[in-house]
């Protein structure tokens, strides 16, 4: 018995062991994780072996000389180590062609526990949230590849690591999110949005404790959009006051080159990637700006979910998918916003509603070879705000013809939005910041194709708002006249 009490009690004590050397002392709980050896915070120079890849100012990427391989052959890897003003705090690995992530994923659930999982349709992303480090896996089901993070950043918050980027990510993806909430983030997750308004299939939320600065910039509202409560967009306004130039700057460094889309009364910058939007306008004459992040795949949603609805197509503002390319700025030689003296051979026509309507003496009433009925230009305070062109039937096949039309417009502006009118009539809409392009199929009759300034339509809306609640304003509304028989049919009480 003394024996098998002195063996239970060495087991004990190697149990004891054991156990003590896997918990961590206080000084070892509060040294740094690590990658491959290297601990996360390290400077530059403790780090041998690193070549260059990129260098952007603060912060620049490296590859190491011998990396060893991280998922087999079957798997090619590329790994990156990023740093930031000379510490060690990101890393990425870029999995190509990886056909069976089950394994991997396994790893790290016995590495780091479940992960939280988000994503779309075509998109898984698993996250794993550690008090100072951020794992996450995101895989894109359509290209076939996969990305491995690990970002170090102990001075934020759970929510800001989760929506950091790199700057080379962030240039080939686009955003994320915004101020560490990650776009597909469910509205019942963030207690502090309070509801501001509804705007179609849209809710938009102001934040509370919301800081108005952006770098340099004050803002003067910063709106959070959600579509079935989900995060899918960002809004936010600035005064006349506003240095449009700097931001110009700050966003072409951080982003790229932008598109450049110039408007009658509006300035628009576009960075587009296939799964996030940002637009950097300007109101040219009244000098205010409007900044709009968007979740690509999710504004898609929105707007089919509108467009099924039967809402009015964009035409005249808000978010709206921007189609690939340069807008039309003119038309056959008459650039949008042009006065009407500047239309070659132009003729009056009428006046309806303040606008006037021209034709052209010397129209060509073809297409390429797509045969014409009229071609007329509409004007809004002597600027040319749109076009509107009736396609003539060939008789023989109408469906062809619809058919032709959309190929040629296709083929120019890409893949359009298609909406089905009540009727029984299609629209198919292009659109940019500062131009709307319409192909309209009518129940009966013949094709229409409307091009549309849209910043003189936003314009010409608000002055017919603002024309509209000064005539309310002026309105009296008198009692009925004293002793007037107030039942409308006497006799029927």
């Amino acid at each position: 018995m003394a024996t098998l009490a002195a063996r239970l009690f060495g087991l004990a004590l190697l149990a004891l062991a054991a156990w003590l050397s896997l918990a961590a002392s206080p000084a070892e709980a509060a040294k740094p994780p690590e990658f491959r050896g290297i601990p996360f915070g390290a400077p530059l120079a403790d780090v041998p072996g690193l070549v260059p890849v990129l260098d952007a100012g603060p912060v620049a990427l490296f590859r190491r000389e011998a990396e060893k391989p991280a998922f087999g052959e079957d798997c090619p890897t590329t790994v990156r180590y990023g740093f930031s003003r000379g510490k060690f705090f990101f890393v990425r690995m870029h999995l190509a062609g990886c056909e069976e992530l089950g394994h991997i994923i396994a790893a790290y659930e016995a590495k780091y526990g479940r992960p939280a999982r988000e994503g779309a349709p075509g998109w898984t992303r698993l996250v794993w949230r550690q008090p100072t480090l951020a794992v996450s896996l995101s895989h894109d089901a359509r290209e076939g590849t996969t990305d491995i993070d690990y970002v170090y950043l102990p001075d934020l918050s759970h929510d800001e690591r989760d929506t950091w980027q790199s700057l080379d990510d962030v240039r080939a993806h686009g955003p994320i999110g915004f101020r560490g909430i990650r776009f597909g983030r469910d509205i019942e997750s963030l207690p502090e949005m309070a509801e501001a308004y509804r705007e179609g299939a849209a809710v938009y939320y102001r934040r509370a404790g919301e800081r108005l600065e952006l770098g340099e910039t004050r803002l003067g509202d910063i709106l959070y959009g959600f579509y079935q409560g989900k995060f899918f967009a960002v809004l936010m306004r600035a005064d006349a006051g506003v240095d449009f130039e700097a931001l110009r700057q700050a966003y072409a460094a951080k982003y790229g080159a932008p598109r450049a889309i110039a408007a009658t009364l509006e300035e628009e910058l576009v960075w587009s990637w296939p799964a996030a939007q940002i637009a950097l306008s300007r109101d040219t004459a009244a000098g205010g700006l409007a900044i709009r992040y968007a979740d690509a795949a999710r504004l898609a949603q929105v707007v089919a979910a509108e467009t099924a609805a039967g809402a009015p197509p964009s035409l005249s503002g808000g978010l709206r998918i921007f189609s690939k390319g340069d807008p039309p700025r003119s038309f056959r030689g008459a650039a949008f916003g042009s006065p009407e003296t500047a239309l070659p051979t132009g003729e009056f026509l009428f006046t309806h509603r303040g606008r006037r309507y021209l034709r052209r003496a010397d129209e060509r009433l073809n297409l390429g070879d797509i045969p014409l009925i009229s071609v007329v230009y509409a004007y809004d305070a002597g600027k040319l705000a749109g076009v509107a062109l009736t396609i003539a039937p060939s008789g023989s096949d109408p469906k062809a013809d619809y058919e032709r039309v959309l190929a040629a417009y296709s083929a120019k502006y890409g893949p359009p939005v298609t909406r089905p009118e009540p009727d029984g009539a299609t629209m198919h809409l292009w659109s940019w910041p500062g131009l709307s392009l319409a192909l309209v199929r009518p129940a009966k009759g013949p094709l229409e194709v409307h091009y549309v300034d849209a910043s003189l339509l936003r314009r010409r809306e608000a002055a017919l708002a603002e024309r509209a609640l000064d005539a309310l304003d002026r309105k009296t509304f008198a009692p009925p006249p004293r002793g007037e028989n107030r039942i409308e049919n006497p006799g029927q009480e």
